[in-house]
């Protein structure tokens, strides 16, 4: 016991000596980060300073960047990433629609010889998803679960480059170590757990929309990037790669899916504004303007660097389309579907339905059709998501109209990622593609055109909830610091504990509050996978009769040896592809006048229309013990074999085989019935 207070001292001064020794090792690391400012900040641009250090210095830094990494809470993103997909994938049974099918044809294709470079009918979207289909194909087989797992590849991919991109906005906006690793934690979680909604767009094999997601952040880094090192005075060598880089990325993305022009038009906008930014502030800091404007026009010429990149990126398109008529080229091209009276019309029909129909479903979750308890548990997912996004909007505003330096962190932070945005809402508005989705918000033929606003919601959430754990941190740490202040005044010999502050209790209430609704948001999401309609997750906006299940289909065609047959692409293409093409299946409506559907695959149509006797696939009434088609092949005097299959509530499969002859759909009007739907 009289040994005790002397120990105690020795171990608490050894406690504080420790502290200070962590506490310089900090100090040091930060002054050897390379501080980046984005456009939004008014302050003069600053110059990178090299670190310097012995190599003993350099050593231990590696190692402990190598350390961090290894302990990076992203590693806890990744797996939660890899759980919710999974689980998805696993609980729709492998459920896939006529076009994730029709990829998967594709892919297997590419197996055997074949080299597309556009998605089967469309110029826009590039094969990129099919060959890489085709990898895990040659590695695994073709199947419904290896389609699931290349996307789920690439929404790992999504959520290490959403990490990224926080972790550089946090470093620009210089927040203290424990809140950059908030902001990017937080952002990466809400990417990791998305809503519902994005997350099934994010999981179709439909041409390439996940990987289109990855390339938008990527363009967005790199324009960020760009200007960072622009203003900290970087040669111009680097700065000519960073707009090649740019320059490649555009032109790639531009090959696999036009959508891309979302994120190059909030990229040129943010180099744009941050060269303005940039005179403005060597003006203000007395350079002669002559001057500021010929530092940035020297860096902007080197932008020319970016075409020969682009030309690099997008030369599968250029092969392509010269042998097309450059029908890719016309396309883009028409995308923006001209302007006139009526046409700003359908804008302000299509902005309308955007604000009260599509934003919401992309920010809470919702599915077209589902049930009164999602729809409940997604109204509070709502209300919090769209809270976070003004919240933002509200900072970022106050931060322009009244540059206070406490607003400085939240315009750094939230300044891209709102831009991007905002250039979302613009294109999906103004675009031709969107105007489906006036024909219904509960059949959603073009809502998912809308779904890159996912790309962003992971930030707003990060801004928040980092702003308010930084303040709510800083509060808790105060009565402790002034206690301590006033023990070390009194020179106690030995101090006690005193009882937290009742400000200290709250400010610590409140940040565990915190940590459990963001916790919350995310398992609120999490249970809405597990509540949706299995069978109808995946389904085609076109075709949400199609079964679930086509192993009863197929076993019963195999049986009576069918290997050719007539039935609407998002019934047929499920077939063809389960069964690795040994059932062919044809739409005939690409050789009905007028065409009104496209022929995806020739020599698919054509093996079919030159069959011995081809079977006949189409929808009919449940209980409907005779059937339309049925009436016409009686009228005709044909003999057939005929079997039922249940598809969805209501509705059948009904293979119809023709025995005495061959049966055209092509020679009779009254049988063009081959749509998703009952005749």
């Amino acid at each position: 016991m009289i040994l005790q207070a002397p120990l105690d001292r020795i171990f608490l001064r050894k406690v504080i000596e420790y502290q200070a020794k962590i506490g310089q090792a900090d100090m040091r690391i930060e002054k050897q980060q390379v501080v980046t400012s984005p456009p939004a900040d008014n302050s003069a641009p600053e110059r990178a300073i090299a670190p310097t250090g012995s190599l003993d210095n350099v050593s231990g830094n590696n190692r402990m960047r190598g350390l961090s990494l290894l302990l990076s809470p992203l590693w806890l993103c990744l797996l939660a990433a890899l759980i919710i997909r999974v689980w998805l994938a696993v609980r729709t049974h492998g459920t896939l629609d006529g076009d994730e099918a029709l990829l998967g044809i594709q892919a297997e294709h590419i197996l055997q010889g074949e080299r597309p470079i556009y998605f089967y009918g469309i110029p826009y979207f590039g094969s990129l998803e099919a060959y890489v289909a085709a990898l895990i194909f040659a590695l695994f087989g073709p199947s419904v679960a290896a389609l699931r797992a290349e996307t789920t590849m690439f929404g790992l991919l999504l959520v290490a480059t959403t990490w990224w991109l926080a972790s550089l906005l946090g470093r620009a906006a210089r927040l203290p170590s424990y809140a950059r690793t908030i902001f990017a934690t937080v952002a990466a979680l809400v990417a990791a757990i998305p809503p519902l909604y994005d997350a099934i767009v994010e999981m179709r094999t439909g041409g390439g929309w996940i990987e289109t997601f990855i390339l938008m952040l990527l363009l967005l880094v790199a324009a960020f990037r760009l200007t960072t090192r622009w203003r900290e005075g970087a040669s111009l060598r680097e700065l000519a790669l960073r707009w090649a880089v740019i320059g490649f990325l555009v032109g790639f993305g531009m090959w696999i899916y036009p959508l891309i022009s979302e994120a190059i038009l909030a990229a040129g906008l943010w180099i744009i504004i941050d060269r303005i930014i940039a005179i403005v502030q060597d003006v203000r800091a007395s350079e002669p303007l002559a001057s500021a404007l010929w530092r940035s026009l020297r860096g902007l010429l080197l932008a020319v660097v970016a075409i020969p990149a682009c030309v690099i990126g997008f030369t599968p398109g250029i092969i392509w389309g010269a042998q097309h008529q450059w029908a890719n080229i016309t396309f883009i091209r028409s995308l923006g579907g001209g302007w006139s009276l009526q046409r700003l019309r359908t804008v302000e029909h299509v902005a309308s339905m955007y604000r009260t129909c599509v934003a919401p479903r992309i920010i809470s979750g919702a599915t077209p059709v589902e049930s009164k308890l999602l729809m409940a548990i997604h109204s509070p997912l709502l209300l919090l998501g769209v809270s976070c996004i003004f919240l933002t909007a509200a900072l970022l505003v106050v931060s322009w109209l009244w540059p206070h330096p406490a607003l400085v962190q939240p315009r750094r932070l939230a300044s891209l990622p709102a831009l991007f945005g905002a250039c979302t809402a613009v294109l999906y508005c103004t675009s031709s593609a969107s105007a489906s989705i006036l024909i219904s918000c509960t059949a959603d033929f073009g809502g998912h055109y809308a779904s890159t606003l996912a790309l962003a919601l992971p930030f707003f959430f990060a801004t928040v909830f980092t702003l308010a754990s930084m303040v709510l941190y800083e509060k808790s740490r105060k009565p402790q610091t002034e206690a301590a202040h006033e023990a070390h005044e009194a020179r106690a010999a030995r101090p006690v504990p005193s009882a937290p502050a009742p400000a200290r209790r709250l400010s610590l209430a409140a940040l565990i509050a915190l940590g459990a609704l963001l916790l919350a948001y995310l398992g609120g999401q999490a249970v809405t996978y597990g509540l949706t309609n299995a069978d109808e997750a995946f389904q085609s906006a076109y075709c949400t009769i199609a079964p679930a299940q086509y192993g009863p289909i197929i076993a019963y065609m195999e049986r009576e040896h069918i290997h050719y047959a007539w039935a609407t692409n998002l019934l047929g293409y499920q077939i063809s592809f389960e069964t690795d093409n040994r059932i062919i299946l044809a739409d005939p409506l690409p050789l009905i006048h007028p065409a009104i559907a496209i022929n995806r695959i020739p020599a698919y149509t054509n093996a079919v229309k030159n069959a011995d006797r081809p079977a006949m696939l189409v929808f009919v009434k449940h209980g409907d013990p005779h059937p339309y088609l049925l009436q016409q092949l009686d009228a005709a005097h044909v003999t057939y074999h005929v079997a039922f299959f249940p598809s969805q509530p209501g509705v059948d499969v009904m293979v119809v085989t023709p025995v005495n002859r061959t049966v055209s759909p092509l020679a009779s009007k009254s049988l063009d019935i081959f749509y998703c739907g009952i005749h």
